[in-house]
């Protein structure tokens, strides 16, 4: 038969089908529409021009971008919006192709497309989804980067008898940035069909450490120390406490090192940390976490009764009055901190307490030292004494003639000895050596007020630093004022 025989064939049982030839729509704007059982996703577009149904896309993007994705870093997760992570349409085309089904092609495609719709029912194109990539790195960076988190060691718990119970460590976490960028871009292009979603972002694994045999072993009082600071302000007090309860239940491993600024900052009222006195720069200011040197200085004492290795040790500027020289241990955010670590074959625990004017740490572990034989002692020794000097100052906010003091503080050299005594046998090994600085009295008159003769005689005698000479000024001007 001849090709145009089968043509008119064709076209006769075309004319003949229930349904007849599909003609292509128009919605009397002058726009195509789209035939019956044509749908993108769940939206029916039959009888939608190419506006309307750009508009229902637009929608749904818009719907969808309020869905829920949680990414996780381990087992800590930050919830977003696909609309956070820019979720758009990346199939443009998908538009043209459902106003086209049916409408376009030669009379068999048109053909074959109405018989599959009745036959099989409606037919379904899909969105292709994809996120932004410059936001989804924003929020990996903002969001996700933090979720990292170190492995957590198994540890020790102190109970009410005395002995210790272990406590299961777990793993960190360290995310992979780049690969997690990706992972969350082809989440969206390849697997995401819309609504909530989790992401398991690419992490690195932290193992945790922990040994329940090495832990076992850690039952022994290494050494121990605790200094008074019952006459310490309410705010001082809050921070011995605060900063103790910080360091309290460590527990390091051999060979791990141990930073105890570290552990008990920031130093602020959101850490638990108030204002009181502290050493800056040769002067008492005060400050958050004033006090806090009182807590380093306790537990760099029970540190070295402990025999543990001090890696970092600093005094402070002036004397403190809680231990004898060189037996402080000064922190200070960015200058001082007190570090140390544990040299024995098993972990440590740090007990530490703060409670009716004592603070005091105790360090548990496992004792190897001889100590039936062995002693243990050190020794305070004062190299160099400067004692205050006395000094007078004019101050223009008191008023005439009204006195202010401030005690200075004595300037020391000092050294420590660690003594041992074996069998009777004594050795002495030097420990640190300190300098504390000289402040002095300081005495200060007040010349507000005066008038100008007063002040200028009273000025005076103060920068000639003789007191006696101040007093006479003083008389010879009550309140300021010349005599008439």
């Amino acid at each position: 038969m001849k090709k145009t025989g089968i043509a008119v064939v064709i076209l006769a049982a075309l004319l003949f089908w229930p349904g007849g030839i599909t003609v292509r729509a128009d919605a009397g704007d002058g726009q195509e529409q789209a035939i019956e059982g044509i749908y993108i996703e769940n939206i029916n577009v039959a009888g939608m021009g190419e506006d309307q149904i750009r508009q229902e896309i637009q929608s749904k993007i818009e719907e969808l971008s309020g869905s829920r994705i949680v990414l996780y870093v381990g087992n800590s997760g930050a919830s977003v919006t696909a609309g956070d992570l820019g979720l758009s349409c990346t199939n443009e085309k998908i538009v043209r192709q459902a106003l086209e089904l049916g409408q376009k092609g030669n009379v068999l495609q048109r053909f074959e497309t109405t018989r599959s719709i009745q036959k099989r029912g409606p037919l379904v194109l899909e969105l292709h989804y994809a996120a932004d990539e410059e936001k989804v790195r924003a929020i990996v960076e903002a969001q996700c980067v933090p979720l990292s988190h170190p492995a957590v060691n198994m540890s020790l718990k102190l109970q009410n008898d005395g002995s210790f119970s272990t406590v299961p460590g777990q793993d960190g976490a360290a995310l992979k940035e780049e690969e997690s960028v990706q992972t969350i871009l082809n989440f969206f292009s390849e697997i995401w069909r819309g609504g909530d979603a989790e992401i398991t972002l690419d992490a690195e694994t932290v193992p945790a450490q922990g040994d329940p045999g090495q832990l076992a072993l850690v039952k022994d009082v290494l050494g121990e120390s605790s200094t008074d600071y019952s006459a310490s302000s309410e705010n001082r007090r809050t921070n011995v406490l605060t900063g103790t309860s910080k360091l309290n239940g460590k527990v390091l491993y051999p060979g791990e090192e141990f930073s105890v600024l570290e552990a008990v900052k920031p130093f602020d009222a959101e850490s638990g940390y108030a204002t009181a006195p502290s050493y800056e720069m040769g002067s008492v200011v005060d400050s958050y976490g004033g006090g806090i040197c009182q807590v380093s200085t306790t537990l760099y004492l029970a540190v070295l009764r402990a025999e543990l290795e001090v890696t970092e040790r600093s005094n402070h500027s002036m004397i403190v009055g809680y231990v004898k020289p060189s037996m402080d241990a000064a922190i200070a955010d960015g200058s001082k901190d007190f570090r140390f670590r544990n040299n024995t074959d098993a972990p440590i625990y740090i007990l530490g307490y703060a409670s009716g004017g004592e603070v005091g740490f105790v360090i548990y572990g496992h004792e190897t030292r001889d100590r039936e034989n062995r002693q243990v002692s050190f020794e305070s020794e004062t190299l160099t004494t400067t004692e205050p000097e006395n000094k007078i100052q004019k101050d223009s906010n008191l008023d005439f003639g009204a006195v202010e003091s401030t005690n200075g503080h004595t300037g020391k050299e000092a050294r420590l000895w660690k003594i041992v005594t074996v069998d009777g046998q004594e050795t002495r090994e030097q420990v640190n050596e300190s300098t504390y600085q000289m402040t002095p009295h300081v005495t200060r008159i007040g010349i507000k007020g005066g008038d100008d003769e007063a002040v200028d005689a009273l000025t005076s005698a103060i920068d000639m630093g003789d007191m006696g000479k101040v007093n006479e000024i003083l008389a010879r001007y009550p309140g300021g004022k010349a005599s008439a």
